[in-house]
């Protein structure tokens, strides 16, 4: 692999856009990714007005904790279900065979996947929190907010990658919103999207914490609150996500399929991402 050249860039940025506008252009992938979550933040701050929170250090007015944890619930929705959706479509119809054949890189295509999910997620958690500001009384801390960026953007590759692994659970696209939904939602309600950890029973504390998406919940939404000491930067939290996305880059590159296969040929499974190191 040479690595990436300058003549790639405007091909990568080229697909990119392409995947983003196929998104947009879904009504679908549209309304649950970028105006479901709006609409979920506005129905609880209208039940939920004047209403506070208790959170680690102490209590928040309830659009302070809830505004960036619907955020993260809707960067979930868009990185994690992006490629698990996209990948299992272009399988089944033979594009993703079809890409291998012409002079694209796969990494290139598979990139703009990624890319595309993390985009439309971290849009549409920046609408919430600039809508949030006027329309709910969200307070904004400057010195938070480099924090809140790195932890959105961790968050989001993060959430991509763990796309990328389930996907290759994915035979058929029939089946991509059944498995989508049973490895999301779950982790939702247990990582303090719907409500805070610091009330939950402590097994639920436990188990929330060895998933990565808690500590992006926990981590985000402290940058939101006046009882943050500091930068706003949770190492602690950072970490745990970059190995969970390390790890499940590294579960996609050794089960990664290019071509729709039956369960008899599993065991046969050969190439994966190591493959795109030879096309590159």
């Amino acid at each position: 692999m040479e690595g990436l050249r300058r003549s790639d860039l405007p091909l990568l940025f080229h697909w990119i856009h392409a995947r983003v506008l196929v998104i947009l252009r879904t009504p679908r992938t549209a309304f649950f990714g970028l105006i479901f979550p709006l609409i979920l933040l506005a129905l609880l701050n209208a039940t939920n007005s004047g209403n506070s929170v208790t959170v680690a250090g102490g209590k928040v007015d309830f659009a302070q904790y809830f505004t960036p944890s619907i955020g993260v619930y809707a960067l979930a929705i868009s990185c994690f279900t992006t490629p698990i959706f996209g990948l299992a479509n272009a399988r089944s119809l033979g594009i993703l065979k079809r890409i291998r054949g012409t002079p694209v890189s796969p990494w290139i295509y598979l990139t703009s996947w990624l890319a595309a999910g993390i985009l439309t997620g971290l849009a549409a958690m920046t609408v919430m929190v600039v809508v949030s500001v006027p329309a709910f009384h969200l307070h904004i801390y400057p010195r938070l907010l480099p924090a809140a960026v790195i932890t959105a953007v961790l968050g989001a590759a993060t959430l991509g990658a763990l796309g990328l692994a389930v996907s290759t659970f994915v035979r058929r696209p029939e089946t991509a919103p059944t498995i989508a939904n049973l490895t999301l939602f779950p982790v939702l309600f247990l990582s303090g999207v719907f409500f805070p950890l610091q009330n939950a029973p402590g097994w639920t504390v436990t188990v929330a914490h060895l998933l990565p998406l808690s500590h992006l919940v926990e981590a985000f939404t402290a940058c939101f609150s006046p009882h943050t000491g500091g930068s706003g930067f949770a190492a602690k939290d950072l970490a745990v996500m970059a190995a969970w996305g390390i790890g499940a880059l590294a579960f996609a590159a050794r089960r990664f399929t290019w071509e729709a296969e039956s369960p008899e040929d599993a065991p046969h499974r050969a190439g994966g991402l190591r493959s795109i190191l030879q096309r590159s």
